[in-house]
């Protein structure tokens, strides 16, 4: 993931504050358009690490680790399903009454397994890499 960020101040241990100005998934200019003008938000301040040596004002490209929105989303729509499945084949060879069910228990224990993940990953920060000026 790539985002378009202005150095805003340096900081101690090669790192730096950015502000990121997020984009609008159809790429225009959201304060000129009737569509979705109000949505705009404000910018984003994030750190990274300032591997290249950026200056203050300079506009740099920023990437973050798409690991922990990748691990995320696997648990988000993976587990679940998994799990139904997975039940609902125990519960068919042992013989437990209504299969079905066992599978729909399943699918929630990983509904709730992902609402914890998802509670667990918003203390995590994110990791941002200046990668080109």
């Amino acid at each position: 993931m790539q985002q378009t960020a202005t150095v805003t101040k340096l900081l101690s241990g090669n790192k730096a504050e950015l502000t990121v100005h997020r984009q609008t998934a159809c790429g225009h200019d959201c304060s000129k358009c009737g569509g979705c003008g109000e949505l705009v938000t404000k910018p984003i301040v994030v750190i990274a690490d300032n591997t290249i040596g950026a200056d203050v004002g300079d506009s740099v490209v920023i990437t973050g680790s798409s690991k922990q929105v990748l691990g995320l989303a696997a648990v988000v729509y993976l587990v679940p399903f998994v799990l139904f499945f997975v039940l609902y084949a125990v519960a068919a060879v042992v013989p437990l009454p209504l299969p079905e069910v066992w599978g729909c228990v399943g699918f929630v224990v990983g509904i709730l397994l992902a609402v914890l993940a998802n509670k667990r990953q918003k203390n995590a920060k994110p990791v941002y890499t200046i990668s080109k000026p």
